[in-house]
C-alpha cells in the first residue's frame, strides 16, 4: 500500500489519545491524507488528560506541542483541520463506512470496541507496526517474545548507535517508553538501520512483511486472555520471521523448546542462542564468556560476571543481542562496551532505594510467571517477594515454573496480592513438597499498601524486598506502569 493508496480511502484511527492512535492520526495527516475520522472513547474535556498519561516518554513541552498539533487537525472547536473527531458519546460514529480502520494493540481489551468485531474481516484492520514495516527503507530489526524483548531492543538499539557506521539507528516499538517515530519514516534510508520491538498485540495483526533479523526471545504461556489457545499464541509470535527470505536472518532461544523448533523450518538463515550450553552458529556461554560461534570462527565478547544487569535471563538478552550486533558487522569491542555500559531499563528489576540497609526492587514488568521465576533467580541475598494479581485466562500448571524457582531461591517471605493469590500459595506449597524443601513463609496481604508496609517491617540489613508479580495488574491498577508508581510512591514514603 502506497501514500496515493491511502489518500483514496476512508479511514478510521482508533485511539488518538494514546502513544499508536496520535503517531498513526499525525503520520497521514502530514502525507495529505484526507478522508480521516478520529475517535477515542474519552470524553472532549478528559482527551488532554489522557493524551498527556499516555506519552511517557516525553517532556512536558514535548506533549504539549505534540497535543497542540493533533488538535489543529481537529474540525472547528479551535481546530483548523479536516478531521473529525469522536468523543466518547459519538465513539465509533460511522465506523461502518470505513475502508480501513487503525487500531492499537490493546483495542480488543475494551468492552467499548465489541461492536469492532462484527466487522471485522469485512474491513481492513491495520496498525502502526504495519506502517512501520510498509515504509521503511532501511534494514528492521525486530524483537518479539514473552520475556525480554525491551531488554534486549534496548541492547540492541545501544550496540547500534555505538557500533553502526553506514548510516543511522532509528528505535521505536510497542512499550509507551518508546517513542514513536512514524512521522520520520521517509527519513530512513536504505543504508539506516530500524530498531523495533514488537508484542503478541501487534503481531495478531498481519504485517505481510518480516523484518531483515528477527529475533524471538522466548515463547511461554503469557497473554492467554488475548487467543484462543496456547498454539494461537505461539502462532502469532512465530509470525514476526513468517516472510522472512534467504539473506534474512532469524536469531532464536535454544533453550526453548518452542524457539528452538521453530528454526527447524524457516527459510531464513538461523542463529541461536544457548546460556547452557554449545552451538555451532549463534551465541553461548563458555566459562562464563560470551562466544559468538560461527562453525570455525570464534568471538570472545565478554564476561557475564562484569555485565550491570543481574539474572540469567538478562545473560539470554545480551547473547541475542550480540547475535544482532554480529550479523550487522559491529566489532566486537564495539558489542562489548555496549553491553557492560547498559544499566537495564524502568521497571525490570529497578533499585528504587535502599532503607535501613534493605534494597527494594521494582520489576512491575514481570506480567507473566516466568518473569518472576527468572527475577527471584537473579538474587543471592534474602529476599521478600511480593507477587500476585490477575490472570484472565488461566492455563493449567502456569505457576508451576514460578513456584519452583521461589522454592529453590533465596526468597524467605512471599506477600500474596489480588485475585491468584490463593492460586499462587497452592503452587508454592506444591512445589515445596515436590522438592522436599520448606516452604516460605507465605502471607495474603489486602492490597500493594498492606504488601509493602508488612514487607518493611519483616525486613532485616542485607535483605531484598522485590515487587515481581508473575500477574497482570487489572482489576488492582489501571496497568502495570500505574503498579510501579504505586510501589515506587509507597516504597518512597517509607
Amino acid at each position: 500500500m502506497t501514500i496515493e493508496d491511502l489518500k483514496k480511502k476512508n479511514i478510521h484511527v482508533l485511539g488518538v489519545s494514546g502513544a499508536e492512535g496520535s503517531a498513526v492520526l499525525e503520520f497521514l495527516a502530514d502525507n495529505g491524507v484526507k478522508n480521516i475520522t478520529a475517535h477515542d472513547f474519552c470524553d472532549q474535556d478528559k482527551f488532554k488528560e489522557s493524551f498527556f498519561s499516555f506519552h511517557d516518554k516525553m517532556t512536558k513541552k514535548e506533549k504539549e506541542e505534540t497535543y497542540n498539533e493533533i488538535i489543529r487537525l481537529r474540525q472547528g472547536s479551535g481546530g483548523q483541520g479536516k478531521v473529525k473527531f469522536n468523543y466518547k458519546d459519538t465513539y465509533l460514529d460511522q465506523i461502518e463506512k470505513a475502508d480501513l480502520i487503525f487500531v492499537p494493540q490493546s483495542w480488543f481489551r475494551y468492552a467499548q470496541n465489541d461492536l469492532l468485531n462484527q466487522h471485522k474481516g469485512k474491513i481492513e484492520f491495520s496498525n502502526i507496526t504495519k506502517l512501520y514495516f510498509q515504509f521503511c527503507k532501511g534494514k528492521i530489526i525486530a524483537i518479539t517474545g514473552t520475556s525480554g524483548k525491551s531488554t534486549t531492543s534496548a541492547l540492541v538499539n545501544d550496540i547500534m548507535k555505538r557500533g553502526y557506521k553506514l548510516g543511522k539507528v532509528y528505535f521505536t516499538g510497542n512499550d509507551r517508553e518508546n517513542v514513536q517515530i512514524l512521522k520520520n519514516i521517509f527519513e530512513i534510508k536504505e543504508n539506516d538501520i530500524l530498531v523495533v520491538e514488537v508484542s503478541n498485540r501487534q503481531l495478531m495483526i498481519d504485517l505481510k512483511k518480516s523484518p531483515y533479523i528477527g529475533i524471538i526471545t522466548n515463547i511461554s504461556p503469557n497473554h492467554m486472555d488475548d487467543h484462543k489457545t496456547f498454539t494461537d499464541y505461539i502462532t502469532t509470535k512465530r509470525s514476526l520471521i513468517r516472510y522472512q527470505k534467504k539473506g534474512d536472518f532469524a536469531i532464536l532461544n535454544f533453550d526453548n523448546d518452542i524457539t528452538k523448533d521453530i528454526g527447524l523450518d524457516i527459510d531464513s538463515t538461523v542463529y541461536y542462542f544457548s546460556r547452557k550450553g554449545r552451538v555451532d552458529r549463534g551465541a553461548y556461554v563458555k566459562f562464563n564468556e560470551i562466544i559468538i560461534q560461527d562453525f570455525e570462527r570464534e568471538r570472545k565478547i565478554c564476561s557475564v560476571l562484569d555485565l550491570k544487569i543481574p539474572g540469567p535471563h538478562n545473560i539470554e538478552n545480551a547473547l541475542a543481542a550480540s547475535l544482532a550486533g554480529y550479523l550487522m558487522k559491529i566489532n566486537t569491542k564495539d558489542i562489548r562496551e555496549a553491553l557492560l555500559n547498559f544499566k537495564g531499563i524502568k521497571s525490570r528489576l529497578e533499585l528504587v532505594r535502599e532503607v535501613d540497609g534493605v534494597s527494594y526492587i521494582e520489576d512491575s514488568s514481570a506480567c507473566n510467571p516466568d518473569g518472576t521465576a527468572v527475577a527471584v533467580s537473579s538474587f543471592k541475598k534474602p529476599m521478600i517477594l511480593i507477587a500476585g494479581g490477575s490472570r484472565k485466562k488461566p492455563y493449567p500448571g502456569e505457576f508451576d515454573r514460578m513456584a519452583d524457582s521461589i522454592i529453590n531461591s533465596k526468597v524467605k517471605i512471599v506477600f500474596l496480592i489480588g485475585e491468584r493469590a490463593e492460586t499462587i500459595k497452592l503452587a508454592l506449597k506444591n512445589s515445596s513438597i515436590r522438592f522436599q524443601k520448606t516452604s516460605p513463609i507465605i502471607k495474603i496481604s489486602e492490597n500493594l499498601e498492606d504488601a509493602v508496609i508488612s514487607a518493611n517491617k519483616s525486613a532485616k540489613r542485607g535483605d531484598i524486598v522485590i515487587l515481581s508479580p508473575g500477574c497482570e495488574s487489572f482489576g488492582l491498577f489501571i496497568d502495570y506502569r500505574d503498579r510501579a508508581r504505586q510501589f515506587k510512591k509507597l516504597v518512597k514514603s517509607l
